[in-house]
């Protein structure tokens, strides 16, 4: 069947708003969802707080509404409801199992029910991650500097419910090693190695929703910021140095071992180098409240390289006492590193900057997470852009931003209650606007705004289709070096790297013999082929004698077993190729299917984008689908199409599976003439491609 001759039919599903009604007689079972449980569940908090809060925020959207003339939009389908929920809180669509509990589900509450447990999940960790990866440019490896730490921080931050203000908090005071366990915190201030001016640009970009970057060079064009005050916002991190200025004697002898040694080439030298320097990286200084002007100072209040204490932005507050250079004569400039600056005190400014910067009374801190939030919801910010605040920036409802913010500090900062009360409101569960918004200040929300997904959505809702139990979290990845090779706690292997003397180092990359390895490796491949072969052919005889003895319930059981044998055996060779986007390498490799469709670089902030291209075309078509789904019979959406017994079955399995409802009555009749022209191989082929590349599939309404 040749694709281009059902161009009408995709232009019929990619305007097609039409959604099919469960049917409830169907005889369809639900499966058990596969979604862990958390250890802090939502529920502790009273559903009836939470529908308090919720039906505040509508009174607040209606009131608006009908200020302007306007209605809110009717309550959208609960197949439309599903689908959205799951992108939204989990970052993927429902699987089939999934899908068929919540719509044959008869519980008046199954929408709250569902929230709750999708909050509750590692999935909302996984979408969450997603998140603050682009917020805060994490990245597996930048400068020399290991990010799996940092990683592992972020994601236990969300798996334990960090309240918000705490999260931030410990990123802004954290110390110590990089490679150590439980301290990943100090890789926010070592994404910005050595660059002071950017890390606080950033901090208060990130988290106040202010933009000070063009005032690090003159007076804010545009604000009310001036050069000076940019300078005493750094002075709160003043002396914070990102390399540790003590090292275990032991290892500084072996790493001046290792320089000196002739039984190492250049190249393994380097090598061993790179591993080991990790551990002289990470951050100290408690902050000695001072800062330097650059040079080239343009403001009218100071002199180049004059040093200045620090005050707060917003009130010019003095939060710390910093005490000048004792001596007389000017201190010294560095000026590749100018704010290291000789001869001055640690006070602990950093701390009294975190303070300041996640307290209640901070006039943007609250404001702008409440805000973040809320976008991420409902598609569109009650301020927009949501971190370029000024003094004259005004919320789109500024009742309902009040009150959004004041609801974020008596929820102690708990995004998930947060998110949980937006979920649950009328205006989240209305039906989507389709319209473009010309003017975001002119929006009063009768609806959320249908968007196109995100690349993460994307291809981690191509893996609910492929394999089964996407929600999980990957072991910490393994340290791979020469002579060093081995899985296991990344930890754990540099804490033996430390141990190591010189002698041993050299002796294990001396002793490792690549070829033995990748030989024993490729033999062990050989045999576990030759076991699922012989397994294979004992099924397939057992599936022709039950075929011959008209047993088709036999039939089915067997070729699920078989199917599943094979799954196990290819996910077993593609292990780490087909992980969630939380669980692979920040950003994923370029070429990824991920940065095919927009994920950020983790350059510079929020550089992710969700702009249609040819590439990403050719990907669904030529790509992904063909070659892990359409093609492949282990995959979880051609094996849950074993058991459908007619073509229609068959047709309503991939329809639920993918858009999360069932075909309407003109989609089945498209459908059934194909299957009296080509192969059932051929329409399920088309079918499944031709879904995927639906604005029903790609957007989230």
């Amino acid at each position: 069947m040749h694709r281009t001759g059902i161009s009408s039919l995709i232009l019929f599903l990619l305007f097609t708003v039409t959604l099919a009604v469960a049917d409830e007689n169907e005889n369809e079972k639900a499966g058990t969802s596969a979604i862990a449980e958390s250890n802090h569940p939502v529920t502790t908090t009273p559903r009836a707080k939470t529908r308090a809060i919720s039906n505040q925020i509508d009174k607040l959207v209606q009131a608006q509404l009908k200020e302007h003339d306007q209605t809110q939009n009717p309550l959208c389908e609960d197949e439309v409801f599903l689908r959205r929920v799951y992108l939204d809180i989990v970052g993927r669509i429902p699987s089939l199992p999934e899908t068929r509990q919540f719509l044959n589900s008869k519980k008046k509450d199954k929408r709250e029910l569902l929230i709750d447990r999708l909050l509750d999940s590692y999935g909302y960790v996984s979408r969450q991650y997603n998140y603050f990866a682009d917020l805060l440019r994490i990245q597996s490896r930048a400068n020399q500097v290991v990010g799996q730490p940092y990683i592992d921080f972020v994601k236990d931050s969300l798996e334990s419910n960090k309240p918000y203000d705490q999260f931030v908090r410990d990123l802004l005071v954290a110390e110590g090693p990089m490679i150590s366990r439980d301290n990943g915190a100090v890789g926010y201030y070592l994404r910005d190695r050595n660059m002071p001016e950017d890390n606080m640009s950033n901090t208060i970009r990130i988290f106040l929703g202010t933009r000070l970057e063009c005032a690090q060079c003159h007076d804010h064009p545009f604000d009310v910021w001036t050069q000076k005050q940019y300078y005493e916002m750094v002075a709160f991190t003043g002396g914070v140095m990102t390399r540790l200025d003590k090292i275990d004697s032991k290892y500084a002898g072996s790493l001046n071992k290792l320089r000196r040694s002739t039984e190492l080439n250049d190249s393994e030298k380097a090598a061993v180098r790179r591993l080991l320097q990790p551990l002289t990286i990470g951050v100290t200084g408690t902050g000695t409240g001072l800062a330097r002007l650059p040079e080239n100072f343009l403001g009218d209040d100071g002199d180049d390289f004059d040093i200045v204490k620090a005050r707060t932005m917003f009130e010019g507050k003095e939060l710390v006492k910093p005490k000048l250079p004792s001596s007389k004569k000017k201190p010294r400039v560095n000026k590749r590193y100018p704010q290291r600056i000789q001869g001055v005190q640690e006070i602990d400014s950093r701390f009294a900057y975190a303070d300041w910067m996640t307290s209640p009374d901070n006039p943007r801190f609250t404001t702008v997470i409440a805000n973040r939030l809320w976008k991420q919801a409902m598609g569109l910010g009650l301020i927009e852009p949501v971190d370029d605040l000024t003094a004259k920036t005004k919320a789109s409802n500024p009742e309902l931003m009040e009150f959004l913010t004041e609801t974020m500090v008596e929820l102690d900062y708990d995004m998930k209650q947060f998110l949980r009360a937006v979920y649950n409101s009328r205006t989240y569960q209305s039906s989507a606007m389709a319209s473009d918004i010309a003017d975001p200040n002119q929006f009063y929300f009768n609806g959320p705004v249908v968007r196109r997904m995100t690349a993460e959505q994307i291809w981690d809702s191509l893996l609910t289709l492929t394999i089964p139990e996407v929600d999980q979290r990957q072991t910490v990845a393994s340290v791979r070096m020469r002579g060093l090779s081995g899985r296991g706690d990344l930890y754990e292997r540099y804490d033996e790297l430390r141990e190591l003397s010189a002698e041993d180092l050299i002796a294990r990359v001396k002793g490792y013999d690549q070829a033995r390895m990748q030989g024993m490796q490729k033999q062990a491949s050989k045999a576990e082929k030759r076991k699922l072969d012989q397994r294979k052919n004992e099924l397939g005889k057992k599936i022709r004698e039950a075929a011959k003895a008209g047993n088709r319930e036999r039939v089915t059981s067997l070729m699920v077993e078989r199917d599943e044998l094979i799954a196990e055996y290819r996910q077993s060779i593609l292990a780490g190729q087909l992980n969630r986007a939380s669980e692979i390498a920040s950003p994923a490799p370029a070429g990824h299917f991920l940065r095919e469709f927009g994920q950020s670089d983790r350059e510079t902030i929020e550089n992710s984008n969700v702009e249609p291209a040819v590439t990403q075309a050719l990907s669904l078509m030529n790509g992904f689908l063909e070659t892990r789904i359409a093609s492949n019979n282990s995959t979880v959406l051609m094996r849950n199409l074993v058991p459908a017994r007619t073509e229609e079955q068959a047709v309503n399995i991939v329809y639920l599976s993918m858009l999360n409802r069932r075909p309407n009555r003109t989609e089945e009749r498209v459908w059934a003439n194909d299957f009296k022209k080509y192969s059932k191989e051929e329409v399920i082929s088309d079918l499944i491609w031709t879904l995927a590349n639906t604005n029903e599939f790609i957007f989230v309404k």
